[in-house]
């Protein structure tokens, strides 16, 4: 029973045929290369991918191929910021696909261009190149919606960086709406475009639909990763700002709160953006009159801002200042405005801003009785501002 299968083995090693090494290493080459490019380990990609493209190259590999290799070696070259690089295999890519007619590879490579041109800051390249990949996508018998989602958006953000904002907006809602058609309302990369453009759209100061959606990313970053997530945080803080620049103190007061209990969380003692964030919520309740929260916003940027000194802790000391005279406390403000004056001191180059707090604080000891400080304090202010003005 044994010896026919035994005969079955022996045939099938004599008959299989061998594999060249230059074959294997090829394979190899290109199944690491890959395997590394999908794991976002780029660098390490790098080397394998080029070795493919070479093994490609000489051994006369398909057009499609080659194409796709150099497409993948670019983009790698692309995260790892070889934009040159990157550039130039693309070229050549892209020559291969329209010699050998390869209209897939050619959307591909067209579209990786166009990355690298806007990585580049090349922002009117990469519309040009953007508008003819949907120039040709929409030719085609059966566009590829993914594709044309994602090349329509880049379109409107090359755009917004151009300075056009108008038809920048126009391409950006409609990346939204074809990103809703092929990914569906409620996926992550259809969010990430809802995003972008709820931050643009308050930038251009239309804080209604700013508002819109934000709230809807925001909601949908918290439910899916978490409130502590760098990306509803972000939305957060979008949201917020508009709020404040649309006028809603209140809303936006309440969201720049939210936004400080999440980062205290998420960041840890990464305290930079905290205290930003504490010194121009303090400004809002400083315009609201409520001194006591001002009070303690501002002593608790001051504590990070004296890591690193310089004008920004001497402008929240001097607007500590202006909530201790708004509360009375005379004594205490002209003490946070003598901090701030020896802080703009050590800021090198400040006479003017130095030469203001001198003024400011010769008025609180005008109302304290104290005329002859004062005094001292007018002259060194208007030597200050001769200096500042030769």
């Amino acid at each position: 029973m044994l010896a026919p299968f035994l005969k079955s083995l022996k045939w099938s090693a004599v008959r299989t045929p061998s594999v060249d090494a230059w074959t294997i290493d090829r394979n190899w080459n290109r199944a690491e290369g890959e395997r590394l490019l999908k794991a976002h380990q780029y660098e390490d990609a790098e080397p394998y991918l080029e070795e493919a493209v070479a093994d490609a190259e000489r051994n006369g590999t398909s057009a499609a191929k080659r194409v796709r290799l150099r497409a993948q070696l670019a983009d790698v070259q692309r995260r790892t910021g070889k934009l040159s690089e990157a550039e130039a295999n693309l070229r050549k890519a892209i020559q291969v696909a329209a010699g050998s007619s390869d209209s897939a590879g050619y959307l591909l490579c067209l579209d990786s261009l166009a990355d690298v041109f806007f990585a580049q800051g090349n922002y009117d390249a990469a519309e040009k190149v953007s508008q003819e990949g949907v120039r040709i996508e929409s030719t085609l018998p059966h566009p590829d919606p993914v594709r044309m989602a994602r090349r329509v958006h880049r379109l409107g953000m090359s755009r917004y960086q151009e300075g056009q904002p108008g038809d920048a907006i126009a391409a950006l809602k409609k990346g939204l709406q074809l990103h809703e058609q092929a990914y569906g309302a409620e996926h992550e990369e259809t969010i990430r475009v809802l995003s972008e453009l709820g931050a643009i759209y308050r930038a251009e100061g239309l804080h209604r639909e700013a508002q819109e959606c934000l709230r809807r990313s925001l909601r949908f970053h918290e439910n899916t990763f978490g409130a502590d997530d760098s990306r509803a945080i972000h939305d957060l803080h979008q949201l917020a700002g508009s709020l404040e620049e649309s006028g809603d103190m209140e809303a936006a007061a309440h969201e720049y709160e939210r936004v400080m209990d999440m980062k205290h969380r998420a960041l840890g003692r990464d305290m930079d953006e905290i205290g930003e964030m504490q010194f121009s919520l303090a400004s809002l309740y400083m315009g609201w009159g409520t001194y006591p929260r001002a009070r303690e916003l501002l002593l608790e940027c001051i504590g990070t801002f004296r890591r690193t000194a310089g004008p920004r802790l001497a402008v929240a000391y001097e607007m500590l200042a202006q909530v201790e005279e708004f509360s009375g406390r005379f004594h205490d403000a002209v003490r946070e405005l003598d901090r701030a004056g020896r802080v703009w001191e050590k800021c090198g180059n400040r006479n003017t801003e130095l030469a203001a707090n001198l003024e400011y604080r010769a008025e609180l000891l005008d109302q304290l009785r104290r005329k002859r400080e004062a005094a001292w304090l007018r002259e060194r202010a208007a030597t200050l501002t001769r200096a500042a003005g030769a």
